[in-house]
């Protein structure tokens, strides 16, 4: 049974690559072209000796101070997100393979608890796009229903079985 359920796993990871490339498409198909960039006229350094590739001194001779980045996701992007899903997703199919493998109990429940978080955060992804696709956000990524449909079902039906196989360890 541990091997069906990898395999119910393994059809739901392909369904979700499968739709993380239908909705990656379909948000590069809406975004507009990006900008031409503006290319400006190169400064001449006089009599100041030009340093080529590193950064100018400030005025008593220290280097700069670094760059200190705010860092904010466009509205409708949600790079968290966008990362956890998928990498829980391969942590708990790692995982439950090496479940199948050595049938130590606890990696079936690990498993199960990676595959709920997971779970979790990809309805929560998926409920942040859809209100971002009713407010039409340019950055939301657009997802095919039935590609939606069918990585859920694959995902609750993988939970229903990792829940018996885990169950039935233990008989």
């Amino acid at each position: 049974m541990a091997i069906v359920t990898l395999i119910l796993w393994i059809v739901t990871a392909a369904a979700g690559f499968t739709l993380l490339r239908a909705g990656g498409a379909a948000r590069r198909a809406a975004a507009p072209p990006p900008a031409e960039p503006s290319v400006t006229e190169p400064v001449l350094a006089g009599s100041v000796l030009a340093r080529i590739g590193a950064v100018p001194m400030q005025p008593d001779g220290r280097p700069p101070r670094g760059p200190h980045a705010q860092v904010s996701a466009p509205p409708g992007e949600h790079p968290l997100l966008e990362f956890s899903h998928p990498t829980l997703a391969v942590t708990g199919v790692a995982c439950w393979l090496m479940f199948t493998f050595v049938h130590y109990r606890p990696l079936a429940w690990i498993a199960f608890c990676i595959l709920l978080v997971t779970m979790a955060i990809g309805v929560c992804w998926m409920t942040i796009n859809r209100r971002a696709a009713i407010r039409h956000v340019s950055g939301a990524w657009d997802f095919p229903p039935r590609l939606i449909a069918l990585h859920g079902l694959a995902a609750g039906l993988s939970i229903a079985l990792t829940v018996l196989t885990a169950l039935s360890v233990f008989h």
